[in-house]
């Protein structure tokens, strides 16, 4: 089959905006997929890591900071032992003169004490000189003043470095929340048209917003909490090995218990956790079913049967919650109780060592060492509380990956070429498709001049919405072919494709936002008298004329003044008018409007119709019909008839047959 010339020479001349280029307004399959195809094999943390990569900087900051402060906190603990040893200790020897000699030739803090070598030598008993007692104060004044000068600038500089800690901590957090939330929206925009229609709404709804927000958690868990516990338990052993190495290592013996606990407990939980994101998604489905169809629920008196059917899903979900919840309260339960176990072996053994005279322990060091292990338990706690609560989470980002590792099965082949305004024909060839097994639509061919209006008719569920899905590429054939000016449909850089297209469904859609931004939706950069022309033809004008913010209306699904029918599908061809496409498709785009706006739609229609512009109209009703230079009769999937309305007319097959049901009595003959 060839293409006839006919009609070329005129559309080449009508004035189509270019292509946008790559990127600028129709996202690339091969950038959405291209960051996460390698991590698929990954592990979930890793792939949740991966988001860091753009805020190294602000992450390594974070936890120099982290460390900054967790040596401020443990730096009090540590004065502590300083306070007791080299303050509170040698004023009480200096009282009781009788134990000055054990500690004073190794006092030594900011400024020693220099005694006399023939002082050393004297018995322990001997009364302190008056001098040697001014210069034990002093050096205890200036110890106190030291301490109390490092305690003062730790006083100071810890809130300061928290609050900057705290500060860049949630803004790359945050900025990590939109890298997540744009990916998921760029990745949906992105699947194709078989994806949305598999799924259920509320299913997709809850992957975009609650897992997506329990896998953003499990990163803040992994960043907040994991990284910076982890740091400053570092940072407290560190401390504690200092003040003395085999109570810590003593303290230590018990770590592993602490953490096999963590993971029995954390494999549990996942399981649970990804069962009760699941039945998160059910509930999200049936509140969405009752606000669509709240109407139908009121009409046929269901309320009661939709709120049983609601209560049951939120029971399971309460159920399913509880088992998460419950085994995440035995798991900190059990680490608490580990922990003040290890606490009091701790004190008990460190007393032991003092009493004993052995290691070294002295009474600061005990005491300070008692109140780190304080200090690092609440990071431990809070380490293990982490771990925890990322299994919880890592049921969410497990199903937020789900989303974007769908495959993408329309994409621009690596040889993709742009086209321009139609010029010559488009011709299907053996075109065959079904959403399953059995095929919608079965060999099909056909041809269609560049300019011709074609209609395409056919009972319910023959296959004509499945037909325009597949010239506008939403799916691609099973088998067979579109060709559009010689290129086959798969060849052609989609977003070189559907710059030439505009559509208006049977459904009119407006977006959130003004009338004058629904108009400009398909060509944002006309100019304003383009636009005012657009809703002219569209007849927009007549009822916008009649609102006080004109064309700055707020209109859609979620506020603004509510459109009639008919005046939203107004809207919506002048949206189509504006963008000038080569190739029209109108989806039966007044089959549910009243005699009326009928009137002023089909008028729409016509100025549609009136551009040399190649349409395809699904229809029932005649108007648009009798006009179609080409008219395919849908029947099983298969082209039945095919011809002029005069000439199925004539044939009396199934055409006529459609026409009489329509109109109710048997059709007149054609007119010769």
């Amino acid at each position: 089959m060839t293409c006839s010339s006919a009609g070329g020479a005129e559309t080449r001349s009508r004035l189509i905006l270019p292509s946008p280029p790559s990127g600028e307004s129709v996202i690339d399959p091969k950038d959405v997929e291209h960051s996460r195809a390698r991590d698929r094999e990954r592990p979930q943390w890793r792939r949740l890591a991966a988001y860091c990569q753009g805020y190294l900087h602000l992450i390594v900051l974070t936890l120099a900071l982290t460390v900054l402060v967790a040596g401020a906190e443990y730096g009090r603990a540590y004065l502590l032992k300083l306070l007791i040893d080299d303050v509170a200790i040698p004023q009480a020897s200096l009282v009781n003169e009788a134990g000055v000699q054990d500690w004073l030739p190794d006092l030594a803090l900011l400024d020693p004490v220099r005694t006399d070598p023939a002082e050393e030598s004297r018995p322990a008993v001997s009364t302190l000189s008056q001098e040697d007692r001014r210069r034990i104060s002093t050096h205890i004044e200036n110890n106190l003043l030291a301490i109390f000068l490092l305690a003062a600038l730790i006083a100071v500089a810890l809130p300061g470095l928290g609050f900057i800690r705290e500060y860049i901590a949630a803004y790359t957090l945050g900025r990590i929340r939109v890298d997540m939330s744009r990916e998921a929206c760029a990745k949906l925009l992105v699947l194709p048209l078989a994806y949305h229609h598999g799924k259920r709404r509320g299913a997709v709804f809850a992957r975009v917003a609650s897992d997506l927000s329990v896998a953003h958690g499990a990163l803040g868990l992994i960043f907040g909490d994991i990284l910076a516990a982890g740091i400053r338990v570092l940072v407290g052993v560190g401390f504690m090995l200092v003040l003395s190495w085999q109570l810590a290592l003593f303290m230590a013996a018990g770590t592993p218990l602490i953490f096999g606990t963590i993971a029995l407990f954390g494999k549990l939980i996942r399981r649970g956790a990804r069962k009760r994101q699941i039945q998160v998604s059910e509930v999200t489905q049936r509140l969405l079913e009752i606000l669509e169809g709240i109407k139908v629920i009121k009409v046929f008196n269901a309320e009661a049967t939709e709120y049983a059917a609601y209560s049951r899903e939120t029971v399971r979900l309460f159920k399913r919650s509880l088992r998460v919840t419950r085994n995440r309260v035995l798991a900190r339960t059990s680490v608490e109780f580990m922990n003040q176990v290890m606490t009091l072996a701790g004190l008990g053994f460190g007393g032991y060592l003092l009493w004993r005279e052995m290691w070294g322990i002295t009474i600061g060091n005990l005491a300070a060492f008692m109140v780190m292990t304080s200090l690092v338990y609440r990071p431990l706690k809070k380490l293990a509380q982490g771990w925890v609560q990322i299994q919880d989470a890592m049921a969410g980002a497990e199903r937020y990956f789900e989303v974007l590792d769908t495959p993408i099965d329309i994409r621009d082949a690596p040889d993709a070429v742009d086209v321009g305004p139609i010029s010559d024909c488009i011709v299907a060839r053996d075109l065959s498709f079904g959403y399953g097994p059995e095929p919608v639509l079965r060999n099909l061919d056909f041809h269609v001049r560049a300019g011709d209006v074609v209609a395409i008719v056919g009972r319910t569920g023959a296959g004509k919405t499945t037909l325009v899905n597949l010239l506008m590429r939403l799916y691609d054939p099973q088998q067979g072919s579109i060709e559009i000016d010689g290129n086959n449909l798969q060849k052609i850089r989609r977003a070189s494709l559907v710059a030439q297209m505009a559509v208006v469904t049977q459904e009119p859609f407006l977006f959130d936002g003004s009338i004058r931004d629904n108009l400009l939706y398909g060509r944002p950069e006309a100019t304003e008298d383009e636009m005012l022309m657009a809703a002219r033809a569209a007849h927009v004008d007549q009822f916008v004329s009649e609102l006080a913010s004109g064309y700055d209306t707020q209109v859609g699904p979620s506020g603004g003044i509510r459109l009639s029918g008919g005046q939203r599908q107004r809207v919506t061809i002048g949206r189509a008018i504006l963008k000038d496409p080569s190739i029209l498709i109108l989806d039966e785009a007044t089959s549910s409007l009243d005699s009326k706006s009928e009137k002023f739609v089909q008028e729409a229609i016509d100025t549609l119709l009136s551009g040399n512009r190649t349409v395809f109209v699904i229809a029932h009703r005649l108007a648009t019909v009798r006009r179609a230079d080409q008219i395919l009769v849908l029947e099983n999937g298969a082209i039945a008839e095919r011809g002029t309305h005069a000439q199925l007319m004539e044939t009396g097959g199934l055409y006529q047959e459609l026409v009489e049901l329509q109109t109710g009595e048997p059709a007149a003959p054609a007119a010769p």
